[in-house]
């Protein structure tokens, strides 16, 4: 028996994609924990670019991928993507996994722009919107908690009853919304000359109810109890790998609340997630080689003048030059991410939160040719230098300036399959992240083709 977790270390869109993929190789079964459609993750194989948003990674190597309860599935989104497959994937999905329907986007819509309009753009601290990718994942957990939610036992159930359920929730958004004087509308985002650009389409009850009965119709017919699935594979003597979502700063407890998700992002939280007992596991960090972020909220090192959405005209030139090489822009919303240099104050925390037991550093090689390399080792907050990272007190971080340690640049990484034969650079910068996180640093990526990995006495399971 084995069991894997595969967690973004800090603010997701860490490269979890090309990691996961290499784990799967020898899983008999993966599983999705959490979050929604909010979140994509990019493979590259064989030099084509897949990008999912819903399904778990596995399919892509033709294993059993399960959608765990901790899940909120916007139906036609997985309809889509499962139609890109022509349907022929072996998924399942949990009955009591709740959906996310278009009224959820236009509450999570109404309430950004809501909040943005009243902070007046100020989002750096615990002000103005979060910058969410609209997607609704917020208002659908929010409905779960609150027990007036739809599950997916019920999209694929009785279709009248669902009609009904539908309408009730798309009145109840409706009478939310109003309270902020906006009109119910579908956020429809696209991006037009390189821009993100959000439209506003009017949205009924009835589209809801179509959306609804629809979906669960093409989907029914993959409802699994996916805890017991779990459970009779472990005991079976089966590899099982959990893929999270977005990243460990992004957990609804312990991130920087509230510039966070919906859902709880740690390794641990995972259990819960899918319905399983505390059994042993190896948890996988998935480390950057630096940090980016897509929304407001704090980062220390930020190379972007602190700003959100990002404007080029403040942001450093380390910044531009790391953007365009790894084209860092949100897989589900086209929106450039915020870059900073490595940060191991709060790399520290999130393996402390984690309990990482290896590391997997991605997009190494993007860092070819800066010299030197910045990498922050404490911060000065109020005159005090510090190692600790308060996620929960944004106007500290918003203070805090960052102390770094300067490493020697490198070049180009791409060809390299030994650790042995890595730059000295690239060396002592993996040696600070073992430091700060008490873990190996066992996969090392330099390139986003699956060879391009070195692997350092790491097997999965």
């Amino acid at each position: 028996m084995g069991l894997v977790t595969i967690v973004g270390a800090l603010w997701g869109d860490e490269g979890k994609g090309k990691i996961t993929d290499v784990v799967n190789e020898q899983a008999d079964l993966i599983v999705k924990t959490n979050g929604g459609a909010n979140a994509g993750t990019t493979f590259v194989i064989d030099g084509k670019k897949h990008v999912l948003h819903l399904l778990p990674s596995g399919v892509l190597r033709g294993k059993r991928s399960l959608l765990a309860q901790g899940i909120v599935m916007r139906p036609e989104q997985l309809c889509k993507e499962l139609e890109e497959f022509d349907w022929k994937v072996s998924i399942g999905i949990d009955p009591r996994l709740h959906v996310t329907l278009p009224y959820h986007l236009a509450l999570d819509y109404a309430r950004e722009k809501a909040a943005d309009l009243k902070a007046k753009g100020d989002n750096k601290t615990v002000g103005g919107a979060i910058g969410t990718t609209l997607s609704g994942i917020g208002p659908t957990y929010e409905q779960q908690k609150s027990r007036a939610g739809i599950r997916f036992c019920e999209l694929a159930g009785d279709e009248e009853k669902l009609k009904k359920r539908v309408e009730e929730n798309y009145n109840y958004v409706k009478g939310i919304i109003a309270q902020s004087g906006l009109d119910v509308v579908m956020p429809d985002r696209k991006q037009v000359d390189g821009k993100y650009v959000v439209n506003e389409v009017p949205l009924t009850p009835e589209y809801c109810q179509q959306v609804a009965v629809e979906s669960g119709r093409k989907l029914g017919k993959y409802l699994s109890d996916v805890s017991l699935e779990v459970i009779e594979a472990l005991g079976a003597g089966k590899n099982v790998v959990f893929q999270g979502a977005q990243g460990t700063m992004l957990d609804i407890g312990f991130g920087n609340y509230p510039k966070v998700t919906s859902s709880e992002t740690r390794a641990p939280a995972a259990y819960a997630a899918v319905g399983i007992p505390p059994v042993p596991m190896r948890v996988i960090g998935i480390v950057k080689a630096y940090p980016t972020k897509v929304g407001s909220g704090p980062v220390v090192t930020c190379l972007d003048g602190g700003r959100w959405p990002v404007d080029e005209a403040c942001s450093d030139d380390i910044a531009k030059t790391i953007r365009k090489r790894a084209n860092e822009r949100g897989a589900t919303t086209g929106r450039a991410r915020r870059i900073g240099w490595p940060d191991m104050v709060v790399l520290k925390y999130s393996s402390q939160l984690n309990g990482f037991t290896n590391i997997a550093l991605t997009l190494l090689d993007v860092l070819h040719d800066i010299d030197p390399i910045k990498v922050c080792v404490e911060y000065e907050i109020d005159g005090k230098r510090t190692d600790a990272y308060p996620s929960w007190d944004l106007d500290a971080l918003a203070r805090a300036k960052p102390v770094y340690k300067e490493l020697p640049g490198f070049g180009d990484i791409t060809g390299v399959r030994e650790y042995g034969q890595l730059p000295d650079g690239a060396k002592q910068y993996i040696r600070l992240i073992e430091q700060a996180t008490g873990a190996p640093v066992s996969i090392i990526s330099v390139g986003p083709d699956r060879e391009q990995t070195i692997l350092r006495d790491f097997k999965p399971f």
